[in-house]
């Protein structure tokens, strides 16, 4: 997760002395190479870490943060790139990108004591905010806000909150204070049921982009930290009784790769609520995998919830490429989600 390892740099060089600026999108207008959330790390010798969108304004952005690393400061600037601007950066996008730039003090054992309780709770299963209030940019103040656990939030009441932790980064006024609110944590897990090729492709791919994986499979030699070493966890067990070694949530995504097994792990899983369900296989075998569940006595509306077969249609042939087409219908549907909720 690249918030996690965000942090666990930034714990390393502030408690080595060093000063850092973390340059982060707070608000974008038009297009943008990056969106709201985008983060570039710099420390005395460049870059350290991410990236807000690359090109011209990246680069002035880091002679920026150099600067402001040199005086100590913080500071938020707008780049527009737009042709013909005052501002032109020389860029095509059309659009314009806020950026806050935070100077953080070595040492500053606040800072500090919040990015462990971040990497602390990033591995719990709830939802959780990072909100910085930028009212004053030389004394900014963050705050970590999650369901499970509530930190408080200074002078903030439940509707404010309310406002700030929606599922897309919020630039807000509220009480005469400019805070910046960004979702760093989801609930919910992925859980891949099958060891085999697929599942090996895959996994490495969403955990890339944010998963939290968790690999499945009755045979211990499918289900090792040498095939999955990125895997949230590692389940051995019984597909006849996945219920015995784990729990589905209305949070999690499911992604069923057995082949022998589609069928009954398929049909355990649909009587759980769970954010997605996706099946391996050709148009046929689900369709018939279908009628089957349905004789069964599950309905319509419940089969129809059912990815089947799985992936975007990109022609995929290969275990990787169809991993690629799973890994896109995945970062899709919870797009999509987020934008529900």
């Amino acid at each position: 997760m690249a918030f996690k390892e965000l942090c666990t740099l930034m714990v390393q060089k502030l408690s080595g002395g060093e000063d850092l600026i973390l340059a982060t999108i707070i608000d974008e207008d038009g297009s943008s190479p990056r969106s709201a959330g985008a983060r570039m790390l710099v420390g005395k010798g460049g870059r350290l870490h991410g990236t807000i969108g690359g090109g011209a304004v990246e680069f002035k952005a880091l002679e920026l943060a150099l600067e402001l690393l040199e005086q100590r400061k913080s500071r938020r600037k707008t780049y527009r790139l737009r042709h013909n601007d005052q501002e032109d950066l020389g860029m095509i996008c059309g659009g314009d990108v806020d950026v806050y730039f935070q100077y953080i003090q070595g040492e500053d054992e606040r800072t500090i004591a919040l990015l462990r309780e971040c990497l602390e709770r990033l591995d719990r299963d709830e939802n959780l905010w990072l909100i910085t209030d930028l009212t004053l940019l030389s004394s900014w103040v963050m705050t970590l806000y999650g369901t499970e656990t509530p930190s408080s939030v200074p002078d903030l009441g439940d509707s404010d909150i309310k406002q700030l932790t929606r599922s897309m980064p919020v630039l807000a006024d509220i009480k005469e204070r400019r805070i910046y609110s960004e979702p760093i944590n989801f609930a919910g897990k992925a859980f891949i049921f099958g060891g085999g090729h697929v599942a090996q492709a895959l996994e490495p791919i969403l955990s890339g982009v944010g998963f939290r994986c968790v690999v499945f499979d009755s045979r211990p030699e499918y289900v090792t930290r040498e095939l999955f070493p990125g895997a949230y966890d590692l389940v051995i067990g019984d597909f006849g009784k996945i219920g015995d070694r784990i729990k589905i949530t209305p949070n999690d995504y499911v992604v069923i790769v057995t082949h022998n097994f589609d069928a009954v792990v398929e049909e355990q899983i649909l009587r759980n609520e769970c954010a997605y369900v996706g099946l391996i296989g050709s148009k046929t075998k689900t369709a018939a995998l279908k009628k089957q569940l349905s004789q069964m006595g599950f309905s319509q509306e419940i089969l129809d919830k059912v990815h089947a077969p799985i992936g975007l249609r990109i022609k995929s042939e290969t275990p990787a490429e169809i991993a690629i087409s799973i890994a896109a219908e995945m970062i899709l549907e919870r797009a999509l989600r987020r934008e529900r909720d």
